[in-house]
């Protein structure tokens, strides 16, 4: 089998399924990947298999593959595991953060805010900020494990797409708060202002999907 086959289908599908292009709770349609990504049954199983070990889709015997629902159980259990590890990272690692990047995050986030923006551009920046504050960690099993968690958050973020404007918004804020406790050395704010952030952002995940009629298993 082709590998580099194997991995264009993997990435093509996967950035569908967490630009939602591939709704949750869809089926996808074999005979359709192979013609859509122009590669043959074994390269697109493989990829679904893959991307069924990683949460993303679902293979049901006699149905198909169905794409991975978002629960309130999944936003409750991503939103823990960057509760206890952003803030560890900042409370360890903030000196490893580049002044440099965060002033660059800075002027990206003040401009997007004076701007009109539409909300992929907010999840877009959103998702640039916390994976380069995860890249600070040297623990390997610690990025792995935010790197999932960022690909699912990604996912939830533009299924809410416009119904989380406001928070987009204040979220974008609070970047900027943290940003000035981290650039200014106040270790102890930026843990509290990043924790508080993570917290109100999931507030505000777990309302939307609720009004959306999300499954809460």
């Amino acid at each position: 089998m082709n590998v580099n086959l194997k991995n264009k289908a993997y990435q093509i599908i996967k950035d569908r399924i967490m630009t939602c292009e591939y709704k949750p709770n869809t089926f996808l349609n074999e005979a359709s990947l192979i013609q859509e990504i122009d590669a043959s049954r074994t390269p697109i199983r493989e990829a679904l298999n893959k991307l069924e070990q990683e949460g993303f889709v679902q293979i049901i015997p006699k149905k198909g593959v169905m794409v991975t629902g978002l629960t309130l159980q999944e936003i409750n259990q991503t939103f823990e595991a960057r509760i206890l590890l952003e803030p560890f990272i900042i409370a360890n690692y903030m000196s490893a953060l580049d002044d440099g990047m965060l002033k660059d995050m800075q002027i990206q986030t003040e401009k997007l805010l004076q701007a009109e923006p539409s909300p992929p551009d907010f999840c877009r920046l959103d998702d640039e900020f916390h994976r380069k504050i995860s890249a600070a960690c040297p623990n390997k099993y610690f990025t792995e494990m935010l790197a999932h968690i960022y690909d699912q958050n990604q996912r939830i973020r533009l299924f809410s797409g416009k119904d989380l404007w406001k928070r987009h918004i204040e979220a974008h804020k609070e970047h900027l708060e943290l940003i000035h406790y981290i650039r200014n050395g106040q270790k102890d704010e930026a843990v509290a202002a990043l924790t508080h952030h993570l917290i109100k952002s999931k507030e505000a995940a777990i309302k939307t999907l609720i009004e959306k009629q999300i499954p809460v298993v």
